[in-house]
């Protein structure tokens, strides 16, 4: 099993001396081993904390707030100064920890421990990254005692003592420890410090030339962030933790400097994963993974985050994060900024400016429209209805919110309410005009706006000026990429060029069974076979239970083309029945198959039972079409596709580039009907 990680608060406890106790009074040792695991339990699980490793004399805790930790351990050394005392020392950083078989293990544990060996009786010392997050906070007084270079620990690290009234502030003589030992030479003549410092210059500007000049912090400006875990509340709460994430997400993804930000629905997959950083990293083609933890706390919101560079297991930033509820809304543009000055990403003055945008300055309206969103990923007509009507919600308390009317806008374009396009089509115009109306900049709504002009209008024009504006505003923005390239191959203007804008979709979100689909269906589009297959097999790897026909009819279309009948039977037959609120029914795909494989008489009956039992779903007069062909009855296929252009059938955009149709090409009616759809 692989192990689990997370970021934590790292809080070590030693009593000194408890070896020296014990050989000189066991009874006196045991009674202060005792009454110290008593404190330990008493201070420690109130606080949320977690005891890890109790050695009897010393112990290994964790917590999700730094300030908590530094909490407890003044409250450990105010009940050690009463009798009978605990000459008790305690050390803290801020670090990345994981499980593995039982056990914790971590640099963070680490450097935590090597802290906690500096201290003496009654002391709380700590790293600088724990230093750094509560520097705002007037209940903590805090003294640099200097920096120290510690045994596995590559640079020197500074160390502070707590102050407050009762505590042990060490002095630098006094602190020993997990040293390095540090050679120290006398002093050495100036000619020599004039060639070191020589060398130096020349060292540093090769350094400079090399490595962050060329390539940065890696070569690669690339991260994934993974779902901030909900530490310490229920799963009804999840949405919260999960649209934070999706917001620091969409911020990052907006910067154009940064050259790959991972989409949500492939990060979603590593929620509360066994799986190594470098394992997440090597499957998402990302050099840094940004993670954290999201808590409640008195009413307030209080998040820990780190940056890793995965290769050297570098820690490029971390912080911690105290807010009020209310201010829940800058959490996700702080963190984007801190990341991006991490990163060292170069960021436009427009972009900056949108880093800092909010849609809302009302909470519960941001609840409402994350509770939408969450229901939108979950996909699904019962879900799309539940994000409908918490984007409503959120519309109610703030009647400009851009994003709600955006999402409102996607419940319709992907229809499961089984209605038809000619009436859901309008409702989706509306909202997404109403949202670009808000905000002519946001690039989801013209991201929306651009596939409607596809799909109901047939404005290739105006669809493919809107998505390219959409890319450019948002260059990590997978479900652009993929729109702008469906515009680009349906369209047939630029066929290569579609290919490479979805294959960007799918660099971006490589989990994603959506744009995975897409790009596997194009290539068939494209006629390339056997990248299709290769694809749509990719696709059969992770699909979801709802989805897991799609591929399955895909390759056996592909397997018809190829007249490799054998195969696309044993894929048509594994196809169900189906329903009446399906975009695809299956029986009309296995008509077509025994159409296409000779076999006219099955594949008239299944034809008609099915144009019999499903006589009023809107979306099948594209695939009725098909099967009319390979029965070679143009006529019907025609009076299909005129039906289907009439009722907006959503299919109806691929009929320039899909091979299917090149029997009847030439034809009159086909012609006329592609150019009342702008394709002549």
């Amino acid at each position: 099993m692989q192990p689990t990680r997370r970021l934590a608060a790292i809080l070590f406890t030693d009593i000194v001396g408890s070896t020296a106790m014990m050989q000189k009074d066991e009874q006196t040792a045991l009674s202060t081993n005792k009454r110290y695991v008593a404190v330990l339990k008493e201070c420690v699980l109130p606080r949320g904390g977690e005891i890890l490793n109790d050695f009897g004399d010393g112990s290994l805790c964790c917590f999700s707030s730094a300030t908590e930790a530094l909490r407890c351990g003044i409250e450990m050394q105010q009940q050690f100064q009463l009798e009978p005392k605990v000459p008790l020392r305690i050390g803290l950083h801020v670090g990345e920890i994981f499980f593995e078989d039982g056990k914790v293990f971590g640099d963070g544990v680490n450097v935590a421990s090597r802290v906690q060996s500096l201290g003496i009786a009654n002391s709380i010392l700590f790293s600088s990254e724990i230093c750094s997050k509560i520097k705002n906070q007037q209940e903590f007084k805090s003294v640099s005692v200097g920096k120290f270079h510690f045994k596995n620990v590559d640079e020197p690290m500074e160390i502070f003592a707590l102050a407050n009234e009762g505590l042990v502030v060490p002095k630098k003589e006094e602190l020993t420890g997990k040293l390095k030992e540090i050679e120290k030479k006398s002093a050495i003549k100036k000619w020599g410090i004039t060639a070191v410092a020589v060398v130096l210059l020349v060292v540093s500007y090769l350094v400079y030339q090399n490595f962050f000049h060329a390539k940065g912090f890696t070569g690669e400006k690339t991260i994934a962030v993974l779902p901030f875990e909900n530490a310490g509340e229920p799963d009804s709460e999840e949405y919260i933790s999960d649209g934070i994430t999706q917001d620091i997400i969409n911020n990052l993804s907006k910067i154009s400097s940064l050259q790959k930000v991972i989409g949500w629905f492939s990060v979603r997959s590593f929620k509360k994963t066994t799986k190594s950083l470098k394992e997440i990293a090597d499957e998402l083609g990302v050099a840094a993974i940004l993670s954290g933890t999201i808590q409640k706390h008195e009413g307030n919101v209080h998040i820990i985050a780190e940056l890793i560079e995965v290769s050297t297991n570098k820690r490029l930033w971390g912080d911690e994060f105290e807010y009020e509820s209310k201010d829940i809304l800058s959490i996700q543009t702080k963190i984007a900024g801190e990341i991006v000055t991490a990163l060292k990403a170069n960021v436009t003055p427009e972009e900056k400016k949108n880093l800092s945008k909010h849609y809302t300055e009302n909470v519960e309206a941001y609840r409402f429209y994350a509770k939408g969103r969450a229901y939108w990923n979950a996909q699904g007509r019962d879900n799309f209805d539940s994000a409908e009507a918490n984007y409503k919600k959120a519309i109610e308390l703030e009647p400009n919110y851009a994003l709600a009317y955006a999402g409102l806008a996607d419940c319709y374009v992907v229809n499961f309410k089984g209605i038809s396009t000619l009436d859901y089509g309008p409702i989706a115009k509306s909202y997404i005009d109403k949202a670009l109306s808000l905000d002519s900049t946001l690039s989801e709504a013209l991201t929306t706006k651009g596939f409607i002009q596809q799909i109901f209008d047939y404005d290739w024009a105006g669809a493919k000026k809107n998505l390219k504006k959409a890319v450019d505003l948002d260059p990590n923005n997978s479900i652009a990429h993929t729109y702008y390239g469906l515009v680009l191959m349906h369209s047939a203007a630029d066929k290569e060029g579609a290919l490479r804008e979805m294959e960007k979709a799918v660099d971006l979100d490589p989990l994603s069974f959506t744009t995975n689909w897409i790009l596997a269906r194009n290539y068939y589009f494209a006629g390339k076979y056997d990248l299709a297959i290769s694809q749509f097999k990719k696709v059969s790897s992770f699909v979801v239970k709802a989805q897991q026909y799609v591929p399955i009819w895909s390759l056996g279309l592909i397997y018809l083309k190829q007249h490799l009948y054998t195969k696309a039977k044993e894929a048509f037959d594994q196809l169900p029945e189906g329903n009446a609120t399906q975009l695809d029914n299956f029986q009309i795909m296995q008509a077509y198959a025994y159409a296409v494989m000779g076999d006219k008489v099955k594949a008239t009956t299944l034809l008609q039972q099915a144009k019999k039992k499903y006589a009023n779903l809107s979306n099948s007069h594209y695939r009725y079409s098909q099967v009319f062909i390979a029965l070679g009855n143009f006529e019907e296929a025609m009076n299909e596709l005129e039906q289907g252009y009439t009722n907006r059938d959503t299919h109806m955009f691929w009929i320039k580039v899909d091979p299917e149709f090149d029997p009847i090409r030439n034809e009159p009616r086909f012609k006329a009907l592609l150019k009342k759809m702008n394709l002549d």
